[in-house]
């Protein structure tokens, strides 16, 4: 990547992490609860059956009323564990015990994982993301080594990695770089947004 390429990413980056520390308590909690109510009528939300999501973490959108929900409705629910430098999904039992990991991020304790590929929904943070599907995350590259095996796919694209943010972190254009994978859709408290490979469902 072009120093001028890194340094607006690392210039984005920035703003819309301190933008999301510091919202109105009411507005994010108005936000996240129609954010909440979209995901909830989402289609692929509706039928997966194995979903990856987050503990919120650095003012990302609180997907806690998500997670209750799911285990009502009997979903398997998973979320990310990271060890070193590679991240796996790892089961959310109702009650579990949480443990902070090197960066501080709430983790399961006690570790049954899964493989990337059997999941099938995953609901993924970001920092940004454009019209096109790319994502911007905090910048470990956790996500894309993840998911590698989906940038070649052409067709069977499992799991679909839904992007969850605000409407404020929707960018006109970012730069895609080769390891970057694309999102298949983005949810925010304004909008569902389909992109190319998601654009059919």
């Amino acid at each position: 990547m072009p120093d001028s390429s890194a340094a607006q990413l690392h210039t984005l980056r920035r703003s819309l992490r301190q933008r999301r520390r510091s919202l109105d308590p009411s507005w994010r909690h108005t936000a996240d609860r129609a954010l909440v109510n979209r995901i909830h009528s989402y289609g692929p939300y509706l039928s997966a059956r194995r979903i990856a999501l987050y503990i919120a973490f650095d003012g990302e959108p609180d997907l806690s009323p998500v997670i209750r929900m799911a285990q009502i409705q009997g979903k398997e629910l998973y979320v990310p564990h990271l060890s070193g430098e590679e991240m796996q999904f790892v089961r959310l039992a109702a009650g579990a015990r949480l443990k902070r990991n090197l960066f501080g991020i709430a983790e399961p304790a006690h570790t049954t994982p899964i493989a990337a590929r059997f999941l099938d929904l995953v609901l993924t943070p970001l920092v940004a993301f454009d019209h096109s599907g790319t994502r911007v995350g905090v910048g470990g590259g956790y996500y894309d080594r993840c998911f590698e095996f989906l940038r070649t796919r052409q067709a069977w694209f499992r799991p679909k990695l839904v992007g969850i943010g605000y409407s404020f972190q929707c960018a006109p254009s970012i730069a895609r770089q080769p390891w970057d994978v694309p999102l298949w859709a983005a949810i925010t408290e304004q909008a569902v947004h389909r992109f190319p490979r998601g654009s059919h469902k």
